[in-house]
């Protein structure tokens, strides 16, 4: 009699915790996911045709357990390729065609939104270079000669070569001078006042190794401003800005900060507060709210009146006291109850600063 009144209790306690709470409403919170850092996958190598159709794909798995390779004809934007998703025990994609001019992409699938950034692209028989890039290039035209303007860079690797190709505003890779050096910076001369220029650099690591060309970065004409640049995906599809409004003296979790924020035709913006005590060449990733040194907010006009940001990163790659460039992602999430959620990729943004 004594066990069965106990079982009786229990029961009653249960139901009642159950019922009473079942009408309260959900936290959002709880469904936002606690972000960190999505590794890019690195050693991405494409194989040469087998079979007439069939390419092997193989990586470093040490990035993750899941990744997405997508892949199309020679020059396809990203998010309109072919998606195949691997695991660390898959490595063929068939029913290709030999002869056709391929891209492949790949980056690592850390949960349902959260990606790293695409690796790529290469083409069939290629690797990615396992050579640094040189990174926080600026090319900077002297006030005193303006004949005269200096590139500079920072080191990622034990690079200890590199080279520098410019050219007239929009010429093509392979077209442009090249120079040489064994040091981080490169002075170019003979420039005219009345051109601007665009300046690659890369590293130099071997005989037939080389890093990626790093660039474009602009030399203006002598009194010309070079025009603000921000870009994006949003969910594959290309955010194009028609609007750049930049506030040099916002706040941050109450810290001097820059604001940026762009719209497109169809009113959607994204707005990024970025304090000023980030150091240019950090990857920076959500972790806190609170202790954030950045923000990320994708607005959508009503019904769907905003999205708040749930994990992303940024890394500031050059700031001057006239301008800021750097690139960025993140995932957000609509307040309910729909709870829908974007990727915003490869966002690159280059203003001035008022």
């Amino acid at each position: 009699m004594t066990a069965n009144k106990f079982f009786l209790s229990l029961l009653l306690l249960v139901s009642f915790t159950f019922f009473s709470c079942e009408d309260e409403p959900i936290d959002p919170d709880f469904f936002v996911e606690v972000p960190s850092a999505c590794d890019e996958p690195s050693l991405f190598t494409v194989s040469s045709f087998i079979n007439g159709n069939t390419v092997r794909i193989d990586w470093d798995k040490a990035s993750g357990d899941a990744w997405e390779v997508q892949y199309g004809n020679d020059g396809f934007a990203i998010g309109t390729g072919t998606t195949v998703n691997f695991t660390p025990t898959s490595s063929l994609i068939s029913g290709l065609v030999e002869g056709t001019a391929y891209d492949f992409y790949i980056r690592t699938k850390c949960s349902n939104s959260r990606y790293s950034s695409w690796v790529g692209p290469i083409s069939p028989g290629s690797s990615v270079s396992t050579c640094s890039n040189p990174t926080n290039v600026t090319a900077i035209r002297s006030l005193v000669d303006t004949s005269v303007a200096t590139v500079s860079w920072s080191v990622n690797g034990d690079e200890n070569s590199w080279q520098v190709q410019y050219g007239v505003d929009g010429f093509v890779l392979g077209s442009g001078t090249i120079l040489a050096t064994l040091s981080p910076t490169r002075t170019i001369s003979g420039l005219l006042e009345a051109e601007s220029y665009d300046v690659y650099v890369r590293s130099n690591c071997s005989a037939n190794e080389n890093s990626d060309w790093v660039g474009p970065i602009n030399i203006n004409a002598v009194g010309v401003v070079s025009d603000d640049n921000f870009t994006a995906q949003i969910d594959g599809v290309e955010f194009v800005d028609v609007d750049i409004n930049v506030n040099a003296n916002a706040l941050h979790n109450g810290f001097p900060s820059i604001n940026i924020i762009a719209t497109d035709g169809s009113n959607n913006q994204i707005d990024i507060n970025v304090q000023d005590d980030l150091v240019v060449g950090t990857a920076y990733f959500n972790t806190d709210p609170l202790t954030d040194k950045f923000r990320f907010i994708y607005f959508k006009p009503i019904p769907v009146e905003y999205e708040t940001v749930t994990n992303g990163s940024i890394i500031i790659i050059e700031r001057t006291s006239t301008r800021i460039k750097g690139t960025f992602y993140f995932s957000a999430t609509s307040p309910g109850p729909t709870f829908e959620t974007v990727n915003i990729l490869e966002g690159n943004f280059d203003v001035a600063i008022p």
